[in-house]
């Protein structure tokens, strides 16, 4: 009897001692995961750390990209005349372009500058500091509209023209015929920029000038 007490006392006892180990097994098998779950969380918070940086990049790219392009812009100046006074402009209008505009084309970025007059040119080249400027037979009728249409319609494009960047002198032509006067204006010579707040100056050619024939 005391015999049989006793193996169920140590059945008991081996019993709770294997629970133990299994319980301590399950725990330690649990702990050893866990470092392997909080290692991944990091990965992706670095990962959603650096995606943020580029989008933040680009975004910033984008934004000086898009300054960048506003910022191109030149301010030019229309020089309006009227028969008022034919020394001092009635008018100064500053004339934002795009830069590359000007660059690119100067005939449209000369041709937008005058938008608001009755002034239209065929092309704008520039040679130098010298440039010339082609004028089609339709506009220049304009010019010999009577002496105070011929005075105002030159000081306003050769004061607008010789004011541009880099400009000094302006020769002017009728469809690629230069020398070309009439009964109220005359380019048969150079018209030469003047000094800030002065009239431009024009030194004629020596050659003989060509009459226009308006029909």
């Amino acid at each position: 009897m005391n015999n049989s007490k006793k193996l169920k006392t140590i059945v008991a006892v081996l019993f709770c001692f294997i629970v133990i180990l299994v319980a301590l097994l399950v725990y330690a098998v649990g702990r050893s995961k866990e470092p392997s779950e909080s290692s991944s969380t990091p990965s992706n918070s670095s990962m959603t750390a650096s995606q943020t940086t580029e989008s933040q990049k680009t975004a910033s790219q984008t934004t000086a990209a898009k300054t960048t392009s506003v910022n191109e812009t030149l301010e030019l100046k229309l020089y309006y005349y009227d028969a008022d006074d034919y020394e001092k402009p009635k008018e100064i209008r500053n004339i934002t372009l795009d830069k590359k505009l000007y660059e690119t084309d100067m005939t449209s970025a000369i041709n937008n500058v005058l938008s608001s007059t009755d002034i239209k040119i065929n092309k704008a080249v520039l040679d130098g500091k010298k440039i010339t400027i082609d004028l089609p037979k339709e506009t220049v009728k304009k010019f010999n509209s009577g002496s105070a249409g011929g005075i105002t319609h030159t000081n306003i494009l050769a004061m607008t023209v010789l004011n541009l960047p880099g400009v000094e002198q302006m020769q002017v032509t009728v469809d690629g015929e230069a020398g070309i006067e009439s009964d109220h204006f005359s380019f048969n010579g150079t018209f030469i920029k003047p000094e800030e707040g002065k009239k431009y100056t024009f030194s004629p050619s020596d050659n003989p000038g060509k009459t226009l024939e308006f029909n």
